[in-house]
């Protein structure tokens, strides 16, 4: 079953551009990743320190597993040094869709 991932990240002023260019490097590698169905990155309008990266794969393990991945190489520990607070990680499941 197709999930979606939001990732809350509190990048402070003093950060955000740092966490951008990590995550614009970064990200390809996620996107073609096995399973990862589609990606966004954006930036709250209202509050600039607020990143949020959108992402859909194809199921939780998929997913699980590219989480693995990433904790393997050091990626995750390295970009959660970027900030003072640990990122908000929400996966949810689709309860329907309105057409």
């Amino acid at each position: 079953m197709t999930i979606r991932v939001i990732l809350d990240i509190p990048a402070s002023p003093a950060t955000r551009e740092a966490v951008l260019a990590c995550l614009k490097e970064a990200l390809p590698t996620t996107r073609a990743y096995a399973g990862c169905e589609a990606l966004e990155l954006l930036v709250n309008q209202d509050d600039l320190g607020n990143v949020v990266v959108y992402e859909q794969w194809t199921s939780r393990a998929h997913y699980d597993a590219y989480r693995a991945f990433r904790a393997e190489s050091g990626f995750s520990a390295a970009f959660r040094a970027l900030f003072a607070e640990p990122p908000i990680v929400r996966v949810l499941d689709t309860e329907h869709v309105y057409p």
